[in-house]
Parts: structure tokens; sequence; C-alpha cells
């Protein structure tokens, strides 16, 4: 499982904070060892959720990341495994990345105008975007000057329309047909060919990992199934989510529930194909954790995602 594989799923950004909020700790020896108090006491100052701690932590555990001594009061310090240290630093890096910032506030300010423009009259300045629950990348809020770019980039583009100011600010910006378009589309904005008259060869092979690709070739086939062991997993993993994924077992609405049901039954269909394909499987096992991450009962959730999680980290 990596970082990057983590990152696209609420509960897997909530384990990659904690992580990350471990290693600010004071370690209490030379074996990376911290205690679990001010975690426990102030979560929302590291932007975690203290009553998830234990359930993360086991699932931090099962990717070698942490390990712990529960004792009958609990889990009260944790040590740092170098897989942990790697992937603090990885996510730290990730979530104050520059270019991804950038690139992915285009997309995040596009999303909400779109909101706006279905559910109220619009809005009356760009800056309203940064009080918004969209405002960050990771968890990590955007900024002013990070709107105001992201703003200039989609009035040039033609998504987006307003009132620019002296201020940089853009008063009663709404999203143009063209944006309506995208986003509807489910397409990213940085996803266009460059109006330059450079050609843009993209190659995106789903699921595929440490591959090499021939471009430009003839005769040349890209292959990236799964194996009897990866189907035998998605099938266990599937009589869980049928198990656990209801409104009984981890609190979802019927509504989710029916989802999961119906992307259960993609996944199915898939590893029953002659050839399944890997991207596609993982794909839709990281919506069905997107899925279960909206249940109420917390340690079901964590334990079908944690599930979850290791089999879409074999693929």
């Amino acid at each position: 499982m990596t970082v990057e594989s983590l990152a696209q799923t609420r509960v897997g950004q909530r384990q990659l904070r904690l992580i990350q909020a471990l290693t600010e700790q004071e370690p209490l020896d030379n074996d990376h060892q911290v205690s679990l108090d001010l975690l426990r006491e102030d979560g929302e100052r590291w932007g975690i959720e203290s009553a998830a701690i234990d359930s993360d932590l086991d699932a931090l555990k099962s990717l070698g990341m942490v390990n712990y001594f529960r004792s009958l009061a609990g889990i009260n310090t944790a040590f740092i495994e170098q897989a942990g240290l790697d992937a603090a630093h990885e996510f730290r890096q990730l979530r104050t990345n520059p270019r991804r910032r950038a690139q992915e506030i285009r997309d995040a300010v596009l999303n909400w105008l779109y909101d706006m423009h279905l559910t109220t009259n619009g809005v009356q300045a760009l800056g309203d975007f940064l009080a918004s629950q969209n405002a960050n990348f990771l968890g990590e809020p955007y900024t002013v000057v990070e709107l105001e770019r992201a703003g200039e980039w989609l009035v040039d583009q033609q998504y987006m329309t307003g009132q620019r100011t002296w201020g940089a600010e853009v008063l009663r910006p709404r999203i143009t047909t063209e944006g309506i378009r995208l986003v509807e589309t489910g397409n990213s904005v940085n996803d266009i060919l460059s109006s330059a008259g450079v050609t843009v060869n993209k190659v995106n092979i789903s699921g595929s990992q440490g591959v090499n690709v021939a471009v430009a070739s003839s005769n040349v086939t890209q292959s990236n199934t799964l194996t009897q062991g990866q189907i035998e997993q998605a099938e266990r993993i599937l009589g869980s989510v049928r198990a656990m994924l209801n409104p009984a077992v981890i609190g979802v609405t019927e509504e989710v529930a029916a989802e999961a049901v119906a992307v259960a039954g993609q996944v199915d269909k898939e590893i029953q194909s002659q050839a399944p394909q890997t991207g596609k499987v993982r794909a839709l096992l990281l919506k069905l954790m997107e899925l279960a991450a909206t249940g109420t009962v917390q340690g079901g959730v964590d334990a079908l995602n944690a599930m979850m999680q290791q089999g879409v980290a074999g693929m």
C-alpha cells in the first residue's frame, strides 16, 4: 500500500495524518517510541480524530508502520517503524508539493463553483472558497495566493467568469458552460491538451505498477490482469463487504448499502471475466472503501476498510 493509494480515501488520509502526527511527538527513547497522551487529549491540533486512534493504529500496524503493546489500560505508547517514518515524510512532501497543490486547487475550485451553481444563486467572491470544506489538499489548507493563481488560470482557460479586482479577488465568479461540461464528465482541468500546438501523448495504464511501455510502437500489448491469488483475495473481501456493509453492522444508510451491493456486483463480474483487470478491480475496491467510510460504527468501518486496504495493497 503506497502513500498515494492510501491518500485516495478519507480513512487512508486519516491514518496518514496519524502517522505524521506520531512523528511530530517528542520521542521517549532512541527506538522512536512516542506517547499517545497529547494526541488523545487534543487530536484536533494535529488534524486527527482522537476516537479513531486505536483502530487507525491497528491499520497502521497491519501495514508495518507502527508497533505497540495493548494493555488492559489500552495503548499508551507506539513504536514508529522505518516504514512509518518514510510514509510520514512522503505524506508531508505530497500534501505540500507546490505543483500538485496548484493542479488540485483548480479542480477543487471548479467543482465548488459547480455545486454553488446547482444549490445557490452563486457566490459573491472567489475568496468564499477558503471557507468551504474543499479548501484543503489532503488536510493542508490552501492559501490566498494559491486561490488567486487558480482563479486566474480558470478565467484564462474560460472555465470560470467573474469580475477581477485590483486585489486579485474575483467578484461574482460563475462556472461557464465549458466548465460544467468538464465537471460532469468527471475529467480534470489539468488533462487539457496544450493550446500552443504541442502534441501530448498521454499513456494511462490503469493499475500498472513498475511496467515498461513502448510508446508509438506497433504490435505491443499491455497486460495487467489479476493472478489467481488476487482473485481469491477479492472474493474474500466481497464476502466481508456483503456481510458488513449494511445499516445493521456499520451504520451506513440504505442508499449507501444499495450502492455498495451494485459496486460489489461489478467487482464480482470483473473477477469472473476471462481477463480480470487489476486497475478496474482496485478502483472498485477503493469506491467500496469510500462507501464504508460513511458508516457510523467506527470499529466496524475501520475493520472492513483495513481488510480492503490489504487487498488493494496486494494488487
